[in-house]
């Protein structure tokens, strides 16, 4: 007399939900890789303990090769100035600008881009990393 298990175990593998998870994924990264900016400046910012909660209207940024971005968009030094007076127009109060600038170079770009800063009375945030 032979027995026999009356409920045969299935070894059919569904791979729907395995299908619908990596659609999922691949809609995720197409996402995420619109919103990444592929001209990105490479700038190592020098350590600080301190931090600030002021939020910039502009961000400049100066690399290690002397190059400037404001906002992004790389410009000679000689158009920093006019470039930052169109963005921010001729504000009552004096508004703030982010500077990044690389701790490889030399404190005189800087100092520069602070008499511009001056001039126009800008209000300046250094950009830093924290101390790690």
């Amino acid at each position: 007399m032979a027995i026999k298990a009356r409920n045969k175990i299935s070894v059919n593998f569904a791979m729907s939900g395995m299908t619908d998870i990596v659609f999922l994924l691949l809609i995720f990264f197409m996402i995420v890789s619109t919103l990444v900016d592929p001209g990105v400046m490479n700038v190592d910012l020098p350590q600080s303990n301190n931090q600030t909660s002021a939020n910039p209207e502009v961000n400049v940024s100066i690399t290690k090769d002397l190059k400037y971005y404001v906002e992004g968009d790389e410009t000679d030094f000689s158009n920093v100035e006019p470039k930052l007076q169109e963005l921010l127009g001729s504000p009552e109060e004096s508004p703030t600008v982010r500077l990044n600038a690389d701790e490889d170079i030399d404190m005189d770009q800087v100092f520069n881009f602070l008499e511009i800063a001056k001039r126009n009375k800008y209000r300046v945030i250094m950009g830093t990393r924290p101390l790690s």
